[in-house]
């Protein structure tokens, strides 16, 4: 906030809103230009400890999007928008280190600019497993165990050792899978419920997904749908109708990540939309390997999101906290009632403070003015 130009006398209010320090460690979209080989990427995400997930994209050319995790190594990768089976390419992403990762010569665009999302492995947020299809295994269920903790988001699923297209669940989306390398409205499945032998907060079966070929073998990212005030991930669906359009989806806190998918017939948004904070006027597709486009169909907000063009039918979205510090550093200027600050509003929470001068602004006294 800037302190400037008031009055001899002035009084004004301001809200602030915690933020969430905890989404900075777990996740980071880097927007890089003129990458080079052999380039540190510095995201001050620890993947090498953790683990996790690097899906990158060149932005300015079409190469296909890379999916490069922890699980299967950094010499391996798939694409989102195709059916290939697993590659090999130990010279594309060379490590995975505590603050980021190391490019090798291979790394798609020397000089170009490229997106890199990272997605560390951590309960209440994001998963990888991999694992080996069977029609014997738990009774012909096969539950493959994963460490959310919480509620499945939604669940992406590839298999390795041949073309497939990928399966994705999401929740809200009528029980149903969207293939990710497609442009189609969803295909039935069984209801995404939780249960022992579908997909719950421990685990899920790889038959009730229909991802579950004898020997085979896959891989499964799993983004978490957490309701709590200090949220860092969640998932829903709304109506992309003609009174929804230009009106906020609340969400209940700004997102810095966003991945939207039409999943009814109705619908006109057949390719997956993302957008994230680092360049919110611009789209891409994680379905196509088309270069970045301008787009403002929609904007992110303080609360959530707001739908400014018209598609029709159901929508179906992934958001991802933003990463607002939860530190603040109040001008010397400003003199705090019994001469303490207040302390900062916890993550989620909006508090109010009053401000008032006599001096033209020399001088403020400040009071916490509303709690939460």
């Amino acid at each position: 906030y800037s302190f400037t130009n008031p009055g001899a006398v002035q009084s004004f209010q301001m809200q602030l809103t915690g933020g969430q320090e905890t989404a900075a460690q777990n996740f980071n979209a880097s927007a890089v230009d003129n990458v080079s080989f052999g380039d540190t990427i510095t995201t001050n995400v620890d993947l090498a400890t953790d683990g996790g997930l690097i899906w990158l994209k060149v932005r300015d050319d079409t190469y296909n999007w890379h999916l490069v995790d922890t699980v299967r190594g950094a010499g391996k990768y798939i694409s989102s928008n195709s059916t290939a089976a697993q590659a090999t390419d130990s010279d594309r992403i060379k490590a995975f280190n505590t603050d980021g990762f190391l490019l090798g010569s291979d790394a798609q665009s020397a000089n170009g600019s490229m997106i890199y999302y990272s997605f560390k492995k951590a309960a209440k947020f994001f998963d990888v497993v991999t694992y080996t299809g069977s029609s014997t295994a738990d009774g012909g269920f096969n539950r493959i165990a994963h460490s959310l903790g919480t509620d499945v988001g939604m669940l992406m699923v590839k298999r390795l050792d041949a073309t497939s297209d990928w399966e994705v669940f999401i929740r809200n989306s009528s029980g149903s899978y969207i293939g990710l390398n497609l442009n189609t409205s969803n295909m039935q499945q069984s209801t995404f419920s939780s249960g022992a032998n579908t997909i719950n907060s421990t685990n899920f079966s790889a038959w009730y997904i229909g991802e579950n070929t004898d020997g085979a073998s896959y891989v499964a990212y799993l983004f978490a749908h957490d309701t709590t005030s200090d949220s860092m991930i969640k998932t829903g669906s709304f109506t992309n109708d003609s009174s929804s359009q230009n009106v906020e989806i609340n969400i209940g806190w700004q997102p810095q990540w966003l991945l939207l998918k039409g999943y009814s017939s109705g619908s006109g948004l057949g390719h997956w939309y993302l957008k994230d904070s680092t360049r919110p006027d611009k789209r891409l597709q994680p379905n196509r390997n088309v270069v970045e486009a301008t787009s403002t169909a929609f904007q992110l907000t303080t609360n959530g999101f707001t739908p400014t063009t018209y598609y029709g039918g159901d929508l179906v979205y992934v958001a991802i906290r933003s990463a607002a510090s939860t530190a603040v550093t109040w001008p010397n200027s400003v003199k705090f009632q019994g001469g303490t600050a207040p302390q900062t509003p916890a993550v989620g929470e909006v508090d109010t403070y009053t401000f008032t001068t006599r001096d033209g602004g020399t001088s403020y006294i400040g009071v916490q003015s509303g709690n939460n």
